[in-house]
């Protein structure tokens, strides 16, 4: 929700509207299109008369009454002119929007799905888009069908054809509506999750459940490149069962989709040595290693140095935001002795270090964030060399 003040006019029509509306639907006012019950649908011609506000055309104001939690469609259609319904609740003199929407439904005719924040009065703002937008139209208050909840295991090389419809569950925080895949995953698999959808901006989030609730783990939006399609690539850090929630990245998203899983195979990569005053170049892949941590590529560098020896470590990319980190290797564990993620010039890395003994270290050529590939260029300068 977002809290917008307007104009003292308009506000005050607005008010009058909200505490003031009348039974039936019958207007008292130029602004005041009445009251609209669940279940009801209104017709209403909006014109030149009519007052504006909120940055677009002339409206007429519905008041109805919703308790918290309940989950409501409205709808406003016209063939004279663009539509633009808002639903919103007057707190005072600040009117605070809930929810609003251009083009939801067909054509230039408004849909917005929502879930009543609180109990009270609200209104149903039914506006022309344009300024001088006018003629018939029609506005609903329906409720919004009852969610049924399904769970699809999804196998790998399985493409599976679903769809987003007004009976799917409903993230309570983004009011998404969703639907379930789970499968059972291994410890130290990569996987690639692809939702392609020609109707609707697609939204993959993968996690797992716990205590009933799902845990989001890693999510994306447009990992596919070009257009609006998903591509989530995760390593799974335990053995276990996952969740995947398919959805809009819109919450009136709907419409039909395709969902996809792969396992991408691990390249093992040996170690590059590294020699102070020489500028090495590197390239981080979707086959390259993941950090436990967040699941981000890294390649691994090995330098010998020397205890009290004063190093510089320079990570440069125009791809990604550069993180790098410094340790020695212990018994197999990776022991970190220092890390950084900015220092450079904007995005690029520049690190600092005493190395505390002799011996081989290692150098991981890190990104800040998860999924980013992309090449880059790696430097070690000395207090020997000077």
């Amino acid at each position: 929700m977002s809290t917008i003040k307007r104009g003292a006019a308009a506000l005050a029509v607005l008010c009058a509207a909200a505490a003031c509306a009348p039974a039936g639907g019958v207007s008292t006012g130029p602004g005041e299109g009445g009251r609209i019950a669940v279940g009801q649908r209104l017709t209403g011609r909006l014109s030149s008369a009519n007052p504006s506000a909120l940055e677009h055309g002339p409206f007429r104001a519905y008041r109805f009454t919703a308790t918290k939690g309940q989950r409501l469609i409205a709808t406003m259609e016209s063939g004279d002119f663009d539509t633009f319904l808002t639903v919103a609740r007057m707190i005072g003199p600040v009117m605070e929007t809930v929810k609003s929407d251009d083009d939801g439904g067909e054509d230039t005719n408004s849909r917005v799905r929502f879930v009543a924040p609180e109990s009270g009065s609200y209104l149903l703002i039914a506006q022309s888009l344009p300024e001088d937008g006018a003629g018939s139209y029609t506005v609903a208050l329906n409720p919004a069908p009852a969610s049924v909840a399904s769970t699809v295991p999804l196998a790998l090389g399985q493409r599976v054809t679903g769809s987003i419809t007004d009976t799917d569950e409903v993230e309570e925080d983004t009011e998404r509506p969703y639907d379930t895949y789970t499968f059972r995953g291994r410890a130290g698999q990569r996987l690639t999750v692809k939702m392609e959808s020609e109707g609707f901006d697609t939204y993959v989030d993968l996690g797992r459940m716990e205590n009933g609730a799902f845990k989001s783990l890693a999510s994306d939006d447009d990992g596919a490149g070009e257009g609006t399609n998903s591509r989530l690539r995760y390593v799974i850090p335990t053995d276990g069962d996952y969740v995947i929630h398919a959805a809009g990245f819109g919450s009136d998203a709907l419409g039909e989709y395709i969902i996809s899983m792969e396992e991408r195979p691990q390249v093992a990569r040996a170690a590059q040595a590294l020699r102070s005053g020489v500028t090495a170049t590197g390239a981080l892949d979707e086959d390259d290693e993941v950090l436990e941590a967040d699941n981000s590529f890294f390649d691994s560098w090995t330098y010998a140095g020397r205890a009290g020896e004063q190093i510089k470590i320079t990570m440069s990319s125009e791809a990604f935001d550069t993180y790098v980190v410094i340790g020695r290797m212990v018994n197999g564990e990776f022991e970190e002795v220092a890390k950084m993620d900015d220092g450079g010039e904007g995005t690029d890395t520049l690190l600092e270090v005493t190395l505390p003994a002799d011996g081989e270290y290692v150098i991981r050529a890190n990104s800040y964030q998860s999924g980013q590939t992309g090449d880059y260029t790696l430097r070690v300068d000395s207090s020997r060399d000077r």
